[in-house]
């Protein structure tokens, strides 16, 4: 996967930091790793890596004050690579304090990143086909990512210098992360290929936490600017549907951290027991694993595909429901989530889905099957769209071209055939 793919992944989900799936620099050819394919999350099919893993860096307006530290690019200290009107030493040290840790510097490469903010979702089925829109991505605001070597590289746009020194101080908490290795699938975890839904849960761990280091940075040396967590919380308000995927790990991976730590220095402890799904990340004191769900395909008509997604969440489920039915009705009818599963057929070069649901209880698949068939009235849906009620707590909901959805059908415990 080259780096400027890389770059684009990170713009494509988020809007606050990213620890991107390689270590060469964006516009540079990256080696085709096996942990760079593997930290990249696909839904198009196995090879191809799509917007659900990593995540680049915006920032909205705020009046801020800047720090008058020197910045040095001493080799004992951070190299600066660009002009960059923050002291860029002084915020590592200060985030170094934050979280009680000292750990080698690292560099930082000052360069215009606007151009790889792209989004194009409809690549991925279970997004286009379930009315997930393309976020709206500024290109005049700051941005940076970090390597999983610990290269910076910070975009200042037109910024003033308080708001990049935020931005700064936010990767350098991901330093911070790979650095003291806290983060188990930055590791050999990352070889993993897991579930859309346990890749952002893991998204919003590393994102959470560098938002609440960021906010502790904010309020200490930044008394002036808006902490980072309340904007990303009306930027998630406001945006698309694209846009609550790209805003969620900040949003709500914050809402986690701030509810399981009370200081910077305990970060490390939001990794020794992680959740594994989206809806324990929305619940933090919630420990929930997944219901039983067993799917047996039979494939008559249309060809199986590849679709590494295979659960989408509850994170997922608000998210798409909210267009059709309003934010309320989505919040509900996604609370009670127990597990599902995405399976996708090849069907005219195209992919059409089931979207297998299981729910904790006969009404909570009642309130998801209620707002479920209000996904068919969207404008920009798919084609065919048919909900059927398999059990008591068994939801599926077919989408894709049409002759997908009027052969499809699910039986039993469950078997999905088209």
């Amino acid at each position: 996967m080259d780096a400027t793919r890389t770059v684009l992944v990170c713009a494509l989900l988020a809007l606050a930091g990213c620890t991107a799936p390689s270590t060469t620099a964006p516009g540079a050819t990256a080696p085709a790793t096996t942990e760079a394919d593997a930290t990249a999350t696909t839904e198009a099919d196995a090879t191809a890596t799509t917007e659900a893993d990593a995540t680049a860096t915006t920032e909205a307006d705020a009046t801020a004050t800047t720090s008058s530290d020197p910045t040095t690019d001493s080799p004992d200290g951070v190299v600066v690579d660009g002009d960059l009107d923050v002291a860029a030493n002084a915020t590592h040290e200060r985030v170094q304090r934050l979280l009680g840790a000292e750990y080698e510097r690292t560099r930082v490469v000052v360069r215009d990143l606007s151009g790889y903010k792209t989004a194009d979702y409809d690549s991925v089925p279970f997004f286009r086909l379930f009315g997930v829109s393309d976020p709206a991505l500024d290109r005049s605001e700051p941005t940076g990512l970090t390597t999983l070597d610990a290269t910076v590289y910070l975009s200042p746009a037109d910024a003033g210098p308080a708001r990049v020194e935020q931005v700064l101080a936010h990767e350098f908490v991901h330093v911070g992360q790979l650095r003291e290795e806290p983060v188990p699938w930055f590791g050999e975890l990352s070889l993993e290929r897991v579930a859309l839904d346990q890749r952002l849960a893991r998204r919003a761990l590393v994102e959470g936490g560098a938002v609440f280091v960021t906010d502790a940075y904010t309020r200490e040396y930044l008394p002036e600017t808006s902490l980072q967590s309340e904007r990303i919380a009306a930027a998630y308000a406001n945006a698309s549907s694209g846009g609550r995927v790209a805003w969620s790990a900040y949003h709500f991976g914050h809402r986690y951290v701030n509810a399981t730590i009370d200081s910077s220095e305990n970060l490390g402890a939001v990794y020794d027991d992680p959740p594994e799904t989206t809806e324990n990340v929305l619940h933090p004191n919630a420990s929930d694993a997944p219901v039983p769900l067993n799917v047996t395909v039979e494939t008559e008509t249309y060809p199986q595909a590849n679709s590494p997604t295979t659960r989408a969440g509850e994170l997922l489920t608000r998210i798409a429901l909210r267009d059709a039915v309003g934010r309320a009705a989505a919040v509900n009818a996604s609370a009670g989530w127990g597990n599902d599963r995405v399976v996708a057929f090849g069907t005219k070069g195209t992919r059409s889905l089931a979207w297998v649901t299981r729910w904790d209880s006969p009404a909570d698949a009642d309130e998801f099957e209620t707002a479920a068939r209000a996904l068919g009235g969207e404008p920009d849906g798919a084609d065919g769209f048919r909900v059927e009620r398999v059990d008591d707590a068994t939801v599926v909901a077919f989408a894709g071209t049409e002759s997908f959805v009027e052969r499809a059908s699910a039986a039993g415990n469950v078997t999905v055939a088209a």
